[in-house]
């Protein structure tokens, strides 16, 4: 039972200082309760309390101890004990200790050594202690309680001694009998691996009540030698002949070659085999029909197979992305791309318009056909005739778009002939004029494909009857759907303007070269050897051409520019940035297109104004005439013509040049389209990354702007 917490506060604790403890009174640890015979009939006995005893009790006691605990310490010789429990005596022992402190405290001198000297008499009725049978019951329980504790101990003890004995025992018969794996030989290694592998298995069988399998162990000699240990019999064989998927995976995504994977195969034995990698690579392949092109070195792949997969993984990963009768969105893409300095490769590759910016990833381009050879007409045709056959097919189902090598799928001359827009009959001497209608070269003067058919059959006469048409068109698609690549579009107005730049600041060019490379690009100037006078320079990557448009009109101001057109040439180029950012927008406002056309129209005038060499009419090319009156059009018929970039298929390109120098070489477009193939199977298996907060906003918003800068100012 808990006592009441009597003459506990700030009133007891300034109630102490009043004890007076002179050397004259005898020590408190030699006073006793006494107890004395009870004149009252209820009564069993009295306690004689000395008032010093109480007092210290009232002043000293510990919280949660209980003025009866106390006085059964203080009875002599224990003759009684009081019962705890006994809430009458309790409370009288603390009014009682709280009235000797008073009355001590009132005393002076001699009156208050007397009042300490005195004792205080207390009753004790029946029920207040606690008889000799009751200890000896308690007494006789506790003993029990402590012999079956003693028994459940040795027992406890005689376990531990048989575990100590049975863990020795075993240690002896784990320990190595004989040499050590690295003096032995090759078979008597393999032996000892063995009994490792069965101990390492019953020390680890603990591992299952975590819901944990051990499947090998790695382990290496004091000479640095690595050891693969299974922990089955069959653990050893299946390592060797089954590859986990992430493995292909990797060695597909970063091209790693067959010999660099066969000697880190032989270094670390816990890989899959080479030859377990070459059979499951082997196995994807064969998932994959493939078709030879026959005269030339080349393959193709089904086109309405390859998008039938694409399609049905698509909807199988997001089928709220896809309604009933939905017409797909196609585009076919045609790239030339030199992977060493004698191949040279030609890819037709598609990729869905949907959803939203996959197709801008190399990911979301798929390859249908690769041949090694030249990107002209000839090749094309022959090569890919029954890849277009199958796309002409196929577009009455959906919507096919086509952009890259376009005047070679339209039969058209090359870009610098007199009739080179693809889109309409405008001749090399108009294109600077825009003062026609935004309307014109889209309605009298429009391709068509009945028109191209026309011109080619008139084929032979002046250029002026067939208007560029020297070959067949390659397939059924209607012009209105070959679409313009705005990457391309903007790379090639961008390299006018640069020319031009660099003609204007001789002969301080490399004051010019400073300020490019102040925008965070490697950039340089150089005379060629083999000409007079002729010079050259760095050929920018796209993502760099884009951050010089950027930065560089706010230097131009010190950069050693004709005084008479410097403000000219710096609007120009600002101007450029806002066409670009308007005709590249995902999400164009619903003026684009007009808006466009009016400011296309204002840079062309401009950049004619400039009188200076490269900005005469005859530099004024076809992609500046595009710009102007066919961009609109397309966006707007088709929203936007971002959806229609090549930037996805450069990246693939990219792609393809790595699977290619990874590869054997001795059929490197089957190879290229195999590697792709495979990557497109396991993609489910690439890592997933990290998420990256981006807290410099406007370090990031730069691109990282400062860092490179510092890096490129170090040439």
């Amino acid at each position: 039972m808990e006592s009441t917490n009597h003459g506990e506060g700030p009133v007891a604790a300034s109630k102490r200082r009043y004890i007076p403890l002179n050397d004259v009174l005898p020590p408190l640890e030699t006073l006793v309760v006494a107890i004395e015979g009870s004149v009252d009939p209820d009564g069993v006995c009295c306690l004689s309390i000395p008032n010093r005893v109480l007092g210290d009790w009232a002043n000293n006691r510990e919280k949660n101890t209980s003025f009866v605990a106390l006085a059964n310490e203080y009875i002599v010789d224990e003759a009684i004990t009081l019962n705890p429990e006994a809430a009458r005596l309790e409370d009288l022992l603390y009014r009682k200790s709280l009235g000797v402190v008073s009355n001590v405290r009132a005393a002076r001198g001699v009156n208050r050594k007397n009042a300490l000297l005195r004792s205080t008499t207390i009753t004790i009725l029946n029920g207040e202690t606690i008889s000799a049978a009751d200890l000896q019951s308690e007494l006789n329980e506790v003993t029990y309680m402590n012999e079956e504790a003693d028994a459940f101990i040795e027992g406890l003890q005689e376990e531990v001694q048989d575990l100590k004995d049975a863990l020795s025992e075993a240690q002896d018969s784990q320990n190595n009998p004989g040499g050590k794996i690295d003096a032995v030989s090759n078979r008597h290694a393999r032996r000892k691996i063995q009994e490792v592998s069965e101990h390492a298995n019953k020390a680890l069988e603990f591992l299952s009540t975590y819901g944990l399998v051990a499947e090998s162990l790695k382990v290496h000699t004091t000479s640095g030698k690595t050891f693969y240990i299974p922990f089955s019999d069959d653990a050893a064989s299946e390592n060797e002949d089954t590859v986990d998927l992430r493995v292909l995976y990797i060695l597909d995504r970063y091209g790693v070659s067959d010999a660099f994977y066969h000697e880190l195969a032989m270094l670390f034995s816990e890989l899959p085999r080479s030859r377990a990698v070459k059979k499951d690579r082997t196995d994807l392949n064969h998932t994959m029909q493939l078709t030879r092109i026959p005269g030339h070195e080349g393959a193709y792949r089904s086109f309405e197979r390859s998008l039938c997969e694409q399609l049905s993984t698509m909807i199988a990963q997001d089928a709220t992305s896809f309604q009933p009768n939905q017409k797909i969105k196609v585009r076919i893409s045609g790239d030339g791309a030199k992977f060493s300095r004698t191949s040279s490769f030609v890819l037709l590759s598609y990729a869905i318009l949907m959803p939203v910016g996959r197709y801008l990833s190399g990911i979301g381009n798929h390859t249908i056909a690769v041949v090694k050879g030249a990107e002209d007409y000839d090749t094309i045709s022959t090569a890919f005739a029954a890849t277009f056959q199958e796309i002409d097919g196929l577009q009455q189902l959906g919507f096919v778009a086509v952009n890259g090598f376009m005047l070679t799928m339209l039969g058209l001359n090359a870009a610098n002939s007199i009739y080179a827009c693809p889109k309409c009959t405008v001749h090399r001497d108009c294109r600077w004029d825009v003062s026609k209608p935004e309307s014109y070269y889209s309605t009298t003067m429009a391709r068509t494909l009945v028109t191209l058919r026309r011109a080619f059959a008139s084929h032979g006469r002046t250029a002026a009857v067939h208007q560029g048409s020297v070959n067949r068109p390659l397939t059924a698609i209607p012009v209105d759907h070959m679409m313009i690549d705005e990457l391309h579009l903007f790379l090639r107005i961008f390299d006018v303007m640069l020319r031009n730049l660099i003609k204007m600041s001789e002969p301080h060019t490399q004051q010019l070269v400073a300020y490019i490379r102040s925008c965070g690009v490697s950039f340089n100037i150089w005379e060629c050897e083999s000409s007079d006078g002729k010079v050259e320079w760095t050929s920018l990557t796209g993502e760099a051409k884009k951050k010089v448009l950027k930065l560089l009109p706010s230097k131009m101001k010190d950069i050693p520019l004709p005084n008479a057109f410097l403000d000219d040439v710096v609007q120009l180029w600002k101007d450029f940035e806002v066409l670009y950012n308007l005709l590249s927008s995902e999400t164009p406002p619903p003026n684009a297109a007009d808006d466009l056309h009016l400011k296309a129209k204002r840079w062309i005038q401009l950049f004619l104004w400039i009188k200076s060499d490269g900005h005469q009419k005859k530099f004024v090319t076809p992609y500046f005439h595009v710009m102007v009156y066919h961009v609109p059009d397309a966006i707007r018929q088709y929203g936007n013509i971002k959806q229609f970039s090549c930037q996805g298929v450069e990246k693939h390109n990219d792609d393809s040049k790595r699977n290619y120098f990874s590869s054997n070489r001795w059929d490197a477009p089957a190879e290229i389209m195999l590697a792709e193939h495979r990557l497109e199977l396991l993609q489910q298996y690439a890592r997933e990354k990290r998420h990256y907060t981006k807290h410099a906003a406007a370090y990031w918003h730069e691109g990282g702007m400062r860092s490179q800068m510092r890096e490129t100012l170090k040439y």
